[in-house]
């Protein structure tokens, strides 16, 4: 990671390689206490780990960091958040979120000018984002890329038609309504597939049938945007081996983890975490069975990016 600029705490500016980058808040959603959102370990040592890094122990607060990567060809955004609608998104995660229209146009970016939007998976708070309340694409150049499993999955008529309750219900049908206005420009992705040069999909299935990370490559850097592979960047960084409530395969979802995570550490790759403290950007160190969580300092590499973009 080259440098980096931050102007308050909705966006920062950051080069990756020849890259010009941009993180924008979502803003931030909100969580029931982490001995309920991270099942499976002693209540008791969730807390107490909190508390050694003067968390609050009765919620837990993501923020929802999306990336933007300008690659000289093209402008590619990494999800879309939870959308403006208070009837779908918004309604679902609070006032604190959906701010990502507002913050892009502060950054100076026009949704018209997105070229592409990689989808990590289908759940609300990665891709309710894409459509108006009218159900009108928000971002009327952009193809949508994403894993063809979670796109076939999310979309799927019967599994909407056959959802259990209205929980299931609103799941598929937001994602039905935000995903299908973009069919006539779909990329569906293998694993390996290219989404532009120099970003490629990595399978990592598990928190959804098809949740994808994306590898970032330009001059020898890479950055591993990775979604909903780790939700908390205490609890899960130093416990890889914990659960995370909404995983729809939870052992799935921490051999991917743990995966990633070894990958990232061994050669040293630079991090976008969707979910960790705003702007999600750092790295990760090995710390006795787990990892602690490294972010860039922004403040300090102002300079080095205005000097790199002289």
């Amino acid at each position: 990671m080259s440098s980096t600029e931050t102007d308050g705490r909705e966006w920062v500016r950051f080069r990756h390689g020849d890259f010009n980058c941009l993180v924008v808040s979502d803003g931030i959603i909100e969580l029931g206490p982490a001995r309920t959102t991270f099942p499976g370990a002693e209540p008791e040592a969730i807390d107490a780990l909190l508390r050694d890094f003067y968390l609050p122990t009765d919620r837990v607060l993501l923020n929802i960091n999306i990336l933007l990567v300008d690659t000289g060809d093209e402008l590619v955004m990494f999800d879309s958040g939870v959308g403006p609608s208070p009837d779908w998104g918004r309604r679902k995660f609070g006032p604190d979120a959906g701010r990502l229209l507002h913050n892009l146009r502060a950054a100076g970016v026009d949704p018209a000018d997105i070229t592409s939007i990689a989808i990590t998976h289908g759940h609300p708070d990665h891709a309710w984002g894409l459509v108006d309340d009218e159900g009108d694409p928000l971002f009327p150049r952009a193809t949508i890329h994403m894993s063809r499993v979670d796109h076939e999955f999310f979309t799927d008529e019967e599994r909407f038609a056959g959802a259990a309750d209205a929980m299931a219900r609103d799941r598929f049908g937001g994602a039905r309504r935000n995903l299908l206005p973009y069919s006539e420009r779909l990329h569906l992705l293998e694993d390996g597939g290219v989404v532009v040069s120099g970003i490629v999909a990595m399978s990592t299935p598990g928190h959804t049938p098809g949740h994808f990370v994306y590898a970032i490559e330009s001059r020898g850097e890479t950055l591993i945007n990775w979604g909903d592979l780790c939700h908390h960047e205490i609890l899960l960084l130093q416990h890889p081996e914990w659960q995370f409530i909404m995983d729809g395969d939870g052992s799935q979802a921490i051999e991917q983890r743990m995966r990633i995570l070894e990958l990232v550490d061994e050669n040293h790759y630079a991090v976008l975490g969707c979910h960790f403290p705003f702007p999600g950007l750092g790295h990760i160190v090995r710390h006795k069975s787990g990892y602690l969580w490294q972010p860039t300092d922004t403040a300090r590499r102002r300079v080095e990016l205005a000097r790199a973009t002289e």
